[in-house]
């Protein structure tokens, strides 16, 4: 099971997409929903921007996953098991599906079995539901329901494919050794992402990323500050290198090593008796409880000296 995760800004081009309304030859089925109306893409989209106009300021509200299978699951995935799985989707990506707009479609399109999923990125209460760590999220919940609902792994089939399938069309059009060798990278480094994809948010030091990636035929070599911190991470697969940001953003040197630290910051934390967010609202309390006590010393002084307050002493005595 593969999702692909995108966050668009218009309702009615993405559920005019979804229905293909223009295009009924595609065999578009809406299997489940919540909160919006489907009998049509105009209804659905007033529904859905009915309840974004709760934040108006929230550009890309859309959430559009859209959710492949290999073609061998074809008979397990009825258009009931499909609706299920799409709400243990949005339950690993931490979106409550009785508190959210959604649609599944089912498209008839292609050989495998998919189907796309369009959220309201606020919620029934006005909330706004973040988009961040998206990928690893739908990573994680995509591998979860590999397991409850046995299905094929996607990772290895992905492998399978990249040996049987043969030169990429890039790879396949190439007419110069410059072209070739520009293809074979980019091969590469596609290769390096659906592997870290996988494996980055898996384990909690680079030695421990390298073994996984290894395992797939995929090298890691790290470089070092004096420090000790990480300056930059290099992955080699058949030939090729390719740096950590070049594969993504989110896999250069300095952001896996954030992913490594974050668990154990978190259980530091949580070991203390106290959560991050109490933590800091308590640091915020006695920031502006300590301001409010310095301006009432200083217009206490003021006082004292037979001095009227200015505009300043007043705009103190407002914090808190």
């Amino acid at each position: 099971m593969i999702g692909k995760v995108k966050v668009n800004k218009s309702f009615p081009a993405m559920c005019q997409y979804v229905l293909q309304e223009k295009h009924p030859e595609q065999g578009a089925e809406v299997i489940a929903a919540h909160g919006v109306r489907t009998d049509s893409a105009a209804h659905m989209a007033q529904d859905f921007d009915a309840v974004r106009a709760m934040r108006p300021g929230l550009g890309k509200a859309v959430l559009h996953v859209a959710l492949a299978f290999p073609a061998e699951e074809q008979v397990k995935l009825d258009n009931t098991v499909m609706g299920r799985i799409a709400q243990d989707y949005l339950r690993g990506m931490r979106i409550d599906p009785e508190n959210t707009q959604w649609a599944v479609v089912r498209h008839h399109d292609k050989a495998h079995p998919h189907m796309h999923l369009v959220v309201n990125r606020v919620d029934l209460d006005g909330q706004t539901i973040s988009d961040q760590f998206s990928r690893s999220r739908s990573v994680e919940a995509c591998k979860r329901i590999e397991a409850e609902y046995g299905l094929i792994v996607a990772d290895q089939v992905g492998r399978k494919q990249a040996r049987e399938i043969g030169p990429t069309p890039a790879q396949a059009k190439a007419s110069s050794p410059h072209e070739q060798q520009s293809a074979d990278w980019s091969r590469a480094r596609h290769d390096i992402g659906r592997a870290l994809s996988y494996t980055a948010r898996q384990v909690r030091s680079f030695d421990e990323l390298g073994a996984e990636l290894g395992k797939r035929g995929i090298g890691l070599e790290l470089t070092r500050r004096k420090d000790g911190s990480p300056a930059g991470v290099v992955f080699t697969h058949e030939g090729h290198r390719v740096k950590g940001s070049q594969v993504g953003r989110e896999y250069s040197a300095g952001n896996l090593q954030a992913g490594f630290d974050r668990p154990r910051v978190q259980e530091q934390t949580q070991s203390q008796g106290q959560q991050p967010a109490a933590g800091l609202k308590q640091a915020a309390d006695a920031y502006a409880l300590a301001k409010l006590a310095a301006a009432y010393a200083k217009l206490s002084q003021g006082q004292q000296r037979g001095q009227t307050p200015d505009r300043e002493q007043d705009k103190g005595l407002s914090i808190g």
